[in-house]
């Protein structure tokens, strides 16, 4: 992922969990204090923003990518320079073994002095130092013909490895890594924030769809609780039979356990829907109803297969992260590769020095470079066996191999998840066209069959079985169109595109 992908991401993260859904969530919280009615209409642009600010899961996700930075930082701080100073001091006294050449029965020595210096790793895999001494000394003995005496140094030091640690790409392996683990983890966090809408879109409507089929629920069992108060008329008239009056009462009570039913799916859609979008402050407030105010209109989608699969290859995060998985396991190879290979470092050093017996004399020779002393050299290493290397290598190597089955896996999974969606966008207009005419058909037949009933010519098991029939021809058509919403908000999900399609968009 470049850097402008990354800089969309963090404009993501602060746009979507900050200020750009405030004035929603204080809408909601503000209903939720007041219960003016009782309940709180919401729409689905609500709920998205809801999830967005207070999603649990999106906030998890959102930790990911600043672990994953101070990671990278952490790998990054492998090439850190470092600074060095040493001073010190010394005295000694000991027994002169030969006094009357160096006129004291006791040799006493001092020194004073200090190192300092830098040091620097190199991407290369070699590193260098540089250090300046500074020295003094002084001694009772009469050989020291300098004293005090003065050194000073200017030494630098290098050392670069030609085989085994060689190379750009080999010893920034884990800052490489470490990037594409953070992008690993922003593209987690746009999967995460497509799955967690989406599942908010669906929740949006299948509450839509609870409500709409307890409405239906509760008309069914008027019209049975209608039949079963004409039929005790009828009974006293002498026009109905005890078991007309019976198989309406029946009706009742079955149809009473099917609003029952419907009441508590629309308690489970509802608490589903709270839980997605994260939107209880209070426990009190799981028991506030919510009445959306959006109604699943037809919006007719057209998509071609082909391009589907193409798109989704394109946008789905979770494609992209298998990619770059499959990046890492080759650089993981390339290293193991490398580490298999002798160890043969190339040193050298160049030393400027600098003697007197004054203090600035030293240091006027190293300015000059008067004196020096060079050294160059190699350092062979050859292991014996080299079996944790070779296991390394075939760690790594038995890790890509399963991280390309893993991609070759995911990618008939995409395809299989957009051709599913494309064909369910293709057969769900048909089916709701399908489940409003036979709506329409139930309606009728039911009105032609209350006339007959009205004329003795029908039974009251003919009426209820027309009545149930015309409950769920409605209950069909309510699916259908809800159906087709979610399949719509599955194709962009399978797409990876239901930011972009939901108006989210960042300059």
């Amino acid at each position: 992922m470049d850097n402008s992908v990354r800089y969309i991401f963090c404009l993501l993260i602060s746009s979507l969990l900050g200020i750009m859904f405030f004035s929603a969530n204080e809408s909601v919280v503000s209903a939720f204090a007041e219960e003016a009615e009782n309940q709180i209409n919401l729409s689905i642009q609500e709920c998205i923003s809801l999830a967005l600010k207070s999603n649990l899961n999106i906030r998890i996700k959102q930790i990911g990518p600043q672990i994953q930075d101070a990671l990278l930082t952490m790998a990054k701080g492998r090439f850190d320079p470092s600074a060095m100073f040493s001073p010190s001091a010394n005295s000694a006294e000991e027994p002169s073994s030969t006094p009357g050449i160096t006129g004291a029965d006791v040799r006493s020595s001092n020194s004073q002095g200090f190192t300092i210096g830098v040091a620097d790793p190199i991407v290369t895999g070699g590193s260098y130092g540089l250090s300046f001494l500074n020295n003094r000394s002084k001694s009772n003995s009469s050989f020291q013909t300098l004293n005090p005496a003065y050194r000073s140094g200017l030494t630098l030091d290098v050392t670069q490895p030609l085989l085994e640690g060689f190379g750009f790409a080999v010893n920034k392996a884990s800052i490489t890594i470490a990037q594409n683990n953070k992008d690993i983890s922003l593209l987690s966090l746009k999967a995460q924030l497509i799955r967690t809408l989406s599942e908010v879109q669906d929740a949006y409507w299948e509450l839509v769809f609870a409500i709409e089929n307890l409405k239906v629920q509760q008309i069914a069992l008027g019209q049975a609780q209608d039949l079963f108060k004409k039929n005790q008329r009828f009974k006293e008239a002498g026009k109905a039979t005890a078991s007309d009056v019976l198989q309406a009462q029946a009706a009742v009570a079955s149809r009473e356990a099917d609003v029952i039913a419907a009441k508590d799916a629309v308690r489970d859609a509802e608490d589903r829907l709270k839980r997605v979008t994260n939107m209880i402050q209070d426990e009190a407030q799981w028991d506030i109803p919510i009445a959306p105010v959006d109604t699943p209109s037809f919006e007719e989608v057209k998509v071609v297969l082909e391009e589907s699969i193409v798109t989704a290859l394109e946008n789905r995060p979770e494609y992209a992260e298998a990619k770059i998985d499959l990046a890492n396991s080759d650089i993981s190879i390339k290293v193991a590769q490398n580490q298999r290979l002798p160890r043969l470092d190339l040193e050298g050093s160049l030393s400027l020095n600098g003697l007197g017996g004054e203090m600035d004399e030293p240091l006027s020779q190293v300015g000059k470079a008067k004196y020096d002393t060079w050294y160059i050299g190699f350092a062979l290493r050859l292991p014996l066996s080299g079996r944790a290397t070779k296991a390394e290598l075939q760690k790594s190597q038995l890790e890509k191999e399963e991280a390309l089955i893993a991609l070759k896996d995911l990618e008939a999974q995409i395809i299989t998840e957009v051709r599913g969606t494309v064909r369910q966008l293709e057969t769900d207009p048909k089916r709701i066209e399908a489940t409003k005419a036979a709506e329409e058909f139930a309606r009728q037949v039911l009105l032609a069959e209350e006339r007959k009933y009205e004329l003795g010519l029908s039974t009251s098991y003919e009426l209820l079985q027309f009545q149930a029939n015309l409950a769920t021809a409605a209950k069909n058509r309510l699916r259908a169109f809800i159906d087709y919403r979610q399949s719509i908000v599955a194709l962009y999900q399978a797409l990876g595109v239901t930011l972009e399609r939901l108006n989210i968009e960042l300059e």
